[in-house]
């Protein structure tokens, strides 16, 4: 019995013997004003209240010596233990009675109100915890929770025994390896051996538990629907009666138990959509590209083909005509590569570029230079608003962004309609500092469900609308992470004439020599 113990204990019995004192003042202060019936009321009403705090023991012996008390001092004749009328004797007998039984009662009621109070206590502590528990992302940082909750369980500071808890961090292995466990707390090599038994067999052992019950020490395993997944020791204990807690801790660690099993199990899950989705992806990716790269191929085959075997027969415009086929589609190829490349790179490295200043008409200027091949119908044109200031970025990476929505654009977009690049510092919004790069067509548009759906890996607007244009559904994917990358977002705005598409990017406090860094 621990000292706070037998503070409560003390409290408990100078109530109850300062209520039979309080009892014996009142029967002295009515003696002459009551008869005897009504006085060994008191009498009952004193016993009955004491026995509140009072065991039944004590109880019984203070109504014994308080039954004998009141034979002497209030029935006659007083001052001995005789009794001249019969009916005092029944009185008596009466009296000492209905106290058992009114003790008997009161301590029975006390007895169950407190188990029902630490079944209540002891429930919503287990409540509790579940809910910490299923709203934890990561269970296995709880252990110190579970620790201080067996510790306290145990008697805490002022009963101590020391706690240890032991978790696997990875599957179980086929031997006692000390680096599969994660330990919380101090264990001896032996005690270690007891949490591995605990572990392996999911069965408490030690006092009380039916298994090992010689060891010294409570050992509780952490178990989960089909596996357990670690084990608690609470050390010091030599019989159940030193820790009637057993089922309480139990309960904890088992919730732990569920809580780190289901936790593994999500992980194997998340590991398995990766895996599928990157299977999916992967096979996507070769299916999009040998689909897109068998035409240029076959015109390359083709246009070399025909350089070859029938190159005599052949005028100088024919054999111009399948060189600059031979250099289109080749140059088709490039751009795809580059793009599936890109995004690949992007999508490893994130958003950690190497930037450097550059200048955003030189970066339309490059890109228009380019393009130009590309537009026979000579419908590409900017327009770039003065004075500019740098940007901070890859110039590599933003100007095939441009030439990405500028082939796009004139892919989707009538043969007689203009294509127009346009830079731009936002006016609607100074205080953010972007410059916009966009890319405007007069072209069918996309169709409003399709506004997300664009910018995702391999998919493509409604085919209709696209006039049947093959695509892999990558340029749009490459524009987007490439925006992500410079700190800047990719959107798409449908126009009266047709669409835009627009590239926002924030601006960093320019160079003091602006000349001198480019």
């Amino acid at each position: 019995m621990n000292a706070l113990t037998s503070s409560r204990h003390l409290t408990r019995y100078s109530i109850g013997l300062a209520i039979w004192l309080l009892g014996w003042c009142l029967l002295l202060l009515l003696d002459t004003h009551l008869d005897l019936a009504s006085l060994s009321l008191i009498l009952v009403l004193a016993s009955a209240i004491a026995s509140l705090w009072l065991p039944v023991s004590v109880t019984l012996l203070a109504s014994v010596i308080a039954l004998m008390a009141f034979n002497w001092a209030f029935v006659p004749p007083r001052g001995t233990f005789a009794i001249d009328l019969h009916q005092h004797t029944v009185l008596l007998l009466a009296m000492l009675m209905v106290n058992m039984i009114i003790a008997g009662l009161m301590v029975f009621l006390r007895e169950q109100s407190r188990r029902a109070f630490t079944y209540a206590h002891a429930a919503e502590e287990l409540r509790t915890w579940s809910d910490k528990l299923r709203d934890a992302s990561e269970p296995i940082q709880l252990l110190d929770d579970l620790y201080r909750a067996l510790e306290r369980l145990s008697g805490g500071k002022v009963n101590h025994h020391p706690v240890a808890l032991v978790t696997l961090n990875d599957q179980l292995p086929p031997d006692n390896i000390a680096s599969s466990l994660d330990k919380f707390g101090t264990v001896t090599a032996d005690q270690e051996d007891a949490l591995w038994h605990c572990l392996r067999s999911g069965q408490p052992l030690g006092p009380g538990t039916g298994h090992y019950q010689e060891l010294d020490a409570l050992y509780l395993p952490l178990r989960g629907r089909s596996l357990t997944s670690g084990a608690a020791m609470i050390a010091g204990i030599a019989s159940l009666d030193e820790f009637p807690a057993i089922n309480q801790a139990q309960a904890l660690c088992d919730q732990m138990g569920v809580a780190l099993e289901r936790h593994r199990i999500q992980q194997q899950e998340r590991q398995s959509r990766d895996q599928v989705q990157a299977q999916t992806v992967r096979n996507t990716l070769l299916a999009a590209i040998s689909h897109d790269y068998r035409t240029p191929l076959a015109t390359i085959m083709g246009a070399a083909s025909s350089l070859d075997q029938q190159s005599g027969r052949l005028s100088d415009t024919q054999r111009q005509q399948l060189a600059r086929s031979i250099v289109d589609e080749a140059d088709r190829l490039r751009r795809l590569t580059s793009n599936v490349l890109q995004l690949a790179r992007l999508d490893a490295i994130g958003s950690n570029i190497q930037g450097d200043w550059e200048s955003a008409e030189e970066i339309v200027g490059s890109v228009m230079r380019r393009m130009r091949n590309h537009d026979p119908h000579l419908r590409l044109s900017a327009s770039l608003e003065a004075n500019l200031p740098l940007l901070w970025g890859d110039s590599l990476l933003l100007s095939q962004l441009l030439e990405n929505l500028i082939d796009n654009s004139l892919k989707y977009s009538p043969p007689e309609s203009p294509v127009n690049v346009v830079a731009y510092l936002d006016k609607t919004q100074r205080d953010k500092h972007q410059l916009i790069l966009a890319v405007r067509d007069q072209g069918t548009g996309i169709a409003a469900a399709d506004y997300e759906q664009i910018f995702e890996v391999f998919q493509r607007g409604d085919h209709r609308q696209s006039g049947g244009v093959g695509g892999t559904g990558i340029g749009l994917a490459l524009c987007r992470a490439i925006a992500h990358a410079h700190g800047g977002e990719l959107e798409f705005h449908a126009t009266a004439a047709g669409a835009s598409f627009e590239c926002h990017l924030p601006l960093r406090a320019q160079p003091a020599n602006p000349e001198s860094d480019l």
